[in-house]
This record gives structure tokens, sequence and C-alpha cells, in this order.
């Protein structure tokens, strides 16, 4: 196949122009983004991390803005698809010719990764929270399943009542309709991950970002805790590989369409597997 002779900023060609090559440093940037917006952030506060921690953007624009973030985001390249377009008549994007061509570039992410950030996104959008991104409300975004189904479990709020449901229960589909308080999840998870014993079972890679994690836990009580939150969001998702939520303890009765969502059973607990293989039951704290 012949290969063009420009690429996405996070690639290069090879020495003989005949295949791309990643660059490294570059190509880690293009995944944080994925993995910040998966994780709550909105373009706007996206841009304003890369800005603040020095960043270097990819084009010739000397920062970050929101309009090069969404469209990262957007763009199937990521995935290594190439769009092939024509020019003429002058205009500046291009008309796009014929179909994507799949594994043109190697892909910097996978397609699971590209789905759930459209997720987001979309979030974002309806929840008109990707331009203040001045807060993370769900640090587990992509992380806790139901216990019970195997489902999502979502992050619900009304009003002041914010809890982690699971999805079929939100959709009015199926599922034991119960909640835990978001809160209190947090800080029963935070809890037990921040225990000196985890850490002392961890051991050699796991065991310093298991430290490290504890050690942002420890630091929450800052009065700034936005950037403190975003790093915890992060490395939960290198600490944690399995989060099962049982809001209703291990033997619900099974409850009717129309039944209320109880939140905060008494006999709730989660499961979680660490990133090691590890596997412990968590409950609430009180």
């Amino acid at each position: 196949m012949k290969r063009i002779s420009a690429c996405p900023g996070w690639l290069d060609l090879s020495g003989d122009r005949r295949s791309f090559v990643f660059v490294p440093e570059k190509a880690q940037v293009v995944r944080e983004i994925f993995e910040l917006s998966i994780g709550g952030l909105g373009s706007y506060a996206i841009a304003d991390r890369l800005n603040r921690k020095g960043v270097p953007p990819f084009g010739p624009s000397p920062t970050w803005d929101h309009t090069t973030i969404d469209g990262m985001l957007r763009s199937r390249a990521t995935v290594g698809e190439y769009q092939p377009k024509s020019w003429a008549g002058g205009t500046k994007k291009g008309v796009p010719v014929g179909a994507p061509i799949a594994n043109y570039y190697p892909a910097v992410i996978d397609e699971t990764t590209f789905q759930a950030a459209q997720v987001a996104r979309q979030r974002h959008l309806a929840t008109g929270r990707g331009r203040k991104g001045n807060n993370i409300a769900n640090i587990f975004t992509g992380l806790t399943t139901c216990a019970y189904c195997e489902g999502p479990v979502k992050f619900h709020s009304n009003g002041d009542s914010k809890s982690l449901i699971c999805a079929q229960v939100i959709e009015n589909v199926g599922c034991i309709r119960a909640a835990w308080s978001y809160r209190n999840f947090e800080s029963s998870v935070l809890g037990f991950l921040a225990h000196p014993a985890l850490l002392d079972r961890a051991h050699g890679d796991g065991q310093k970002i298991v430290a490290e994690l504890a050690a942002r836990i420890k630091q929450l009580q800052r009065p700034e805790t936005y950037d403190l939150r975003l790093e915890i969001a992060s490395l939960l998702k290198q600490v944690i590989s399995e989060l099962k939520v049982a809001s209703a303890g291990a033997s619900p009765s099974p409850t009717l369409p129309e039944a209320l969502v109880r939140r905060d059973s008494p006999e709730r607990f989660f499961e979680i597997t660490l990133s090691d293989g590890r596997s412990y039951l968590g409950f609430p704290v009180l």
C-alpha cells in the first residue's frame, strides 16, 4: 500500500517512509487524554490540565485548546483508521472519499477505549460539565460492575442524592433495585486501599503504585482536591482490575420493577480484585 507523507501528531514516518512509528512521549499523551475523558473530564478541563503541566502541543499552537482535545477524542486515527479525503475546490478540512481504511496506522488505543470515550463525551455535552471541569463526581468511572447481573454500575445524581446504581436499575429493565450512596462508597473503597496491610502484601511495581495511591488518598483532606482526585482516578485504573458492587448484600430478595430503589443496605459490600490478581471483600465505613 502506498503511504501518505503526513500522519497524526503522535506518529512519525520510518526512515524509508514506508511505515509509521510511534513517537513514544506523544503516544502516551494521547492515551492520557482518553483516560482523563473516560475518567470524567471534559475537553476544556483536559486542555487546562495539559497546559498547567507544561505538556507540549503536537501542532504549531503554543497551547492546548478544547477543540484540539475534542478532535483527537473523535478521531478514529487513534484506533488505526485512515479516511481518504479530497481537497478539490480549496476546502480546508477535505471531503471524505470512499470508505475508511482499517489498520492503516498503528493503533494508539483500542476500540473499547475509543467507544468509552465517545460515551463520556456525550455525557459531558449533555450535563454541561465539560466546560467547567471543576469536579470529578465519580473517580471509579469504568471500574464498577454489578455483583448480581455483571452489568455496569453507574453514578446517578438526583439533586443532593448521589449514588452508584446498576445500569439495569437506572434503565428500569431488571436487577436488584438497590443503591450505594456515592460518598460512603468512595470513603469505604479508598479507606480499604489506603490500609497499611494492603501495602504490606503488595510487591514489585504493584507495591510502588499502591504506595503512591495510599499517599494521595491521605492528602484528600486538603481544600484543593481537583488535581488530586484526577491523580487518584488514574491510579485506581492501574491498581484495580475489577470492582464488583453488591449494594443489597450477598443474597438479596428479588424486587419488582416498580419498587423503590433502596439505598445503603446494612449488608452491602464490594469485591475488589487488584491488578496482581489478589481479591478481597470490603465493607462500608460507618
